[in-house]
């Protein structure tokens, strides 16, 4: 029976403009584990924008908060992670703005294969 194979490692880019409430980000949904490298987000208008970055773990109803009201003045980038965030199958990553098309996220991730 064939098999699929994952790459060892795949890097990936993505980018999404944000609409009002939680936006999922990124949800680990093949069998790998990710490394969020770094995260950035920019407020596209001319004034302050507030966002909310939280984490789900697989099977948990509830979320973990990373940042919480953070403003991004006019015009200007935040990165919401001090550091790296590993997610495991289904753990998700969410972005929650008041706004829809005020932010702009972009998401540098590194894909790991388990098997």
């Amino acid at each position: 029976m064939p098999t699929t194979t994952l790459p060892l490692n795949k890097f990936r880019l993505l980018t999404s403009t944000l609409a009002s409430g939680s936006n999922l980000i990124y949800r680990e949904d093949i069998d790998a584990s990710t490394i969020i490298l770094s995260a950035q987000i920019t407020n596209m208008t001319n004034i302050v924008q507030r966002v909310d970055v939280t984490l789900q773990k697989s099977g948990s109803l509830s979320q973990t908060t990373l940042l919480r009201n953070a403003a991004i003045p006019p015009e200007e980038s935040l990165n919401p992670l001090a550091g790296k965030v590993v997610l495991e199958r289904y753990d998700g990553l969410y972005f929650n703005t008041a706004i829809s098309g005020s932010l702009q996220a972009v998401l540098s991730v590194l894909e790991n294969a388990n098997n």
